[in-house]
């Protein structure tokens, strides 16, 4: 079994980059420590899976600490900010 490819879209300063992923198959949301800003995060969400190809394809939602980025992302997916996601359950 191959390592899933992740695509990033649309992050201000950062533009367009891949990754390699080692986890299984992509979540919904990928949140990600911005260098050098200890507890900032960007937020994407899943666009597109190319099962064959292993390649998923997010886009950004928000920037900023994981209080302002996660219910935002969340809201991105069509779920409340105040969801059971957010308080772990």
């Amino acid at each position: 079994m191959g390592h899933w490819v992740y695509t990033f879209s649309g992050c201000p300063g950062i533009g367009n980059y891949q990754q390699i992923a080692n986890e299984g198959e992509p979540g919904d949301v990928v949140g990600r420590a911005r260098p050098g800003g200890l507890g900032v995060v960007d937020g994407f969400v899943l666009e597109s899976v190319d099962d064959l190809m292993m390649v998923a394809h997010f886009r950004w939602v928000a920037t900023g600490d994981s209080s302002t980025v996660m219910p935002t992302v969340l809201e991105a997916l069509g779920l409340p900010p105040t969801s059971d996601a957010m308080r772990g359950e």
